[in-house]
Formats: C-alpha cells, sequence, structure tokens
C-alpha cells in the first residue's frame, strides 16, 4: 500500500510540474504529496496498536464441581461439553486444563466433580430419601488435583428433598471454608447461584411439597443467601466471587423442570466460558 501511495504521489507531483509549465497560477501545485503516505502510517499505528491491546492467557487447572447439572445429566457432558468445545474453536483449549476425578462427556478433557442427586452435605432421610454429600469429597478432590480455579453449583437437591433450608446457608459456608483451605495461594472459587426450577414439572420435583411459588422462592432464598455468603468471604479476605447464573437460564431452558435443555446447557456453556476467560486474561 505504502508503495502504491508513493506511485500516486509521484504521479501528481509530475502532474503539477507540467501544469505548471503552462499555467504557474494552478491549483495542483498545492497538491501534499505526503498525504497519502502519513495515512497508511497511521494504519500501521492502529494495526500495531490493535496487536499490543489483544489480551494475554494464563493457563489454569480448572475443577467444576456441583450436582447433575455439572455431571451433565441425560446430556452427557452437559455444559461441559459445550465449554470445552467453544475453548477450541477460540484457540483457548491449549490453556484450560480440566481436572477431577470423574470423566465425562466427549470433549477434548472431560475430567470434573459433577456428581448426580448429591447435596450439600449427607442426608439420611427426606421427601426425596437420603442422599451423599459433595462436603465428603471435595476438599479431598482439591487437596488432590490442586486447581487454580473451582467452580461450584450446588445446592438444587437441597431444594428438591426440602431439607433443612433454613440453615442451607450454613452448610454451604462449611464447604466453602473446607474447600478453600485445600486450594493453592492464588487461586479463585466462584460460587454460583441456583438457576430456576419448574413446579409444574413434577418429575423429579414433589408436587405435594413444592407450588410453583413456593419453589419459587426457595430459590430467591437461597440465591440471596449465596450473594451474601461472597460479600461475606470476600470481606474476611477469601478468594471467592460470585458466578450469578440465575440471570442465564429461564425456565423454558429447562429439559424436565430441574435440568437445562440442550439450549439451556449451551447457555450456561457461555456464561461459564466468559467468566473463566476474563479470569484468564486478568
Amino acid at each position: 500500500m505504502k508503495k502504491l501511495s508513493i506511485i500516486t504521489a509521484s504521479v501528481l507531483a509530475a502532474a503539477a510540474v507540467l501544469t505548471g509549465c503552462n499555467d504557474s497560477s494552478s491549483s495542483v501545485t498545492s497538491v501534499d504529496s505526503s498525504a497519502e503516505i502519513k495515512l497508511d502510517t497511521g494504519s500501521a499505528a492502529d494495526s500495531s496498536s490493535e496487536e499490543e491491546t489483544a489480551p494475554t492467557y494464563k493457563s489454569i487447572k480448572l475443577m467444576t464441581c456441583g450436582d447433575s447439572i455439572t455431571d451433565g445429566f441425560w446430556l452427557e457432558g452437559g455444559y461441559r461439553k459445550f465449554l470445552c468445545d467453544k475453548l477450541e474453536e477460540n484457540g483457548l483449549s491449549q490453556y484450560v486444563d480440566f481436572v477431577g476425578s470423574k470423566k465425562g462427556g466427549e470433549c477434548y478433557d472431560n475430567e470434573h466433580e459433577g456428581y448426580t442427586g448429591w447435596s450439600i452435605d449427607r442426608i439420611e432421610e427426606s421427601i426425596t430419601g437420603s442422599r451423599m454429600g459433595v462436603s465428603n469429597i471435595l476438599p479431598k478432590r482439591i487437596e488432590k488435583f490442586q486447581p487454580d480455579v473451582v467452580t461450584l453449583m450446588i445446592g438444587t437437591n437441597d431444594i428438591l428433598s426440602n431439607y433443612e433450608l433454613d440453615t442451607a446457608g450454613d452448610r454451604l459456608s462449611a464447604l466453602i471454608d473446607a474447600m478453600l483451605e485445600k486450594m493453592p495461594e492464588g487461586s479463585v472459587l466462584f460460587l454460583a447461584t441456583l438457576p430456576d426450577m419448574d413446579a409444574t414439572n413434577n418429575t423429579y420435583i414433589d408436587k405435594d411439597t413444592f407450588t410453583v411459588e413456593y419453589m419459587d422462592k426457595c430459590i430467591s432464598d437461597y440465591n440471596y443467601m449465596v450473594k451474601g455468603l461472597v460479600d461475606k468471604k470476600k470481606q474476611e479476605g477469601k478468594n471467592i466471587r460470585l458466578a450469578d447464573v440465575s440471570t442465564v437460564l429461564v425456565k423454558s431452558d429447562l429439559y424436565d423442570g430441574v435440568h437445562p435443555s440442550e439450549e439451556g446447557y449451551k447457555k450456561l456453556a457461555d456464561f461459564w466460558y466468559d467468566t473463566i476467560t476474563a479470569y484468564m486474561a486478568e
């Protein structure tokens, strides 16, 4: 482009000389032959500036933790599959090493810590029967794999079991402390709110316990507690951040009233992609 600009400038200059021979008052002689070259130089500078401002990413070990939504219930791999696909498509898979003791989903790295049907703590008996608790296992997995980034989506099954929801915050707080204690220095925990559940679908939601209004209140109260808990832990100097998943999914994004549809899982993948890559670019 610069060569063409120089040629153009030379032609204009020559034309000015020739015209000047016939008419010394011609305005062509006022042409600034350097104008086009200056424009090209500016374009090069802009290009250089864009390269300088392009984000750089730090490599991380990522542990995705939670219940069936992390595990990928009904759709193997769930949002993790689509998250992996998006990282690959954007050339970032080389920076993200998923870690965990479980594997699931056809993607470049399918390790995770998602446990279908599990609650925060072990539940001996409830309207849905007994449940295993992630508090017995996640701190051990963190100690073993030493992730840089941990995502945690948990509490759906506590609500489905209608299990002592007034003390769910205490159970979650204890779990977070135990997990953070085992995480390496400089690592971060992203604590997620919960998406809506649709009590008009009784595949997994007990119709004798949950009206639409009561289920909506349970989700709202739990998410309010999660946000307050994140603020409290931050004030204590803990490296924890809020991941507000409740802003991503609506009831029409659900497959069975509880778990996301394929499009819902894709929305979750987009949310986690934006959250994680923003952290990697800090």
